[in-house]
């Protein structure tokens, strides 16, 4: 299981100083507000860190975070991160609340029905603004979409990867 979070994604620099345009992939954008480190990748894959910046200041402008960085004081260096992924460690993750998840203990996880039949396994989990998405890959092949939502949730267990599911009428073609 990982061990890091990711929390955002360079979409541009900002001005000429060298500062970032960061589109937050955490729920509350707010938390860059409390972090003094960030680890950055270039390819947006955790196992591609290859260094860490000090956040120096931190700014909203609609749906994007501004972030300035010790480490880069050019809007070349900035322009070059392009792409990249900003990622936090444990430590500096948000606690959960009762009936949140953090998305990565469920990658990959074991779908099954409420009688505990095979439905298949977690591929992605999708962003949709109201609620997040399961992109289950079935044991046939084929692709079902799975609303996290109470009517389709049944149980979410972390610690053995699996998810039971009510398919309610109409996901499955």
């Amino acid at each position: 299981m990982s061990s890091l979070f990711r929390v955002g994604v360079v979409t541009t620099a900002h001005g000429i100083k060298g500062a970032v345009k960061v589109y937050p992939t955490t729920d509350d954008p707010r938390r860059f507000l409390d972090l003094e480190k960030v680890s950055f990748s270039r390819t947006g894959e955790e196992e591609d860190i290859y260094c860490q910046y000090t956040i120096e200041n931190v700014q909203f402008i609609k749906n994007l975070v501004i972030l300035s960085l010790k480490e880069v004081k050019d809007r070349n260096l900035a322009e070059a991160m392009k792409g990249g992924s900003f990622w936090i460690s444990d430590e500096d993750a948000l606690p959960l609340e009762e009936d949140e998840f953090y998305i990565r203990d469920f990658m990959e996880a074991t779908v099954k029905d409420e009688e505990g039949n095979l439905i298949g396994q977690v591929e992605d989990i999708m962003e949709t603004g109201s609620n997040q998405v399961l992109v289950v890959k079935e044991t046939n092949g084929k692709e079902l979409l799975i609303p996290v939502i109470y009517d389709c949730i049944v149980d979410m267990d972390s610690e053995n990867a699996e998810i039971t599911v009510h398919l309610m009428k109409g996901l499955r073609e």
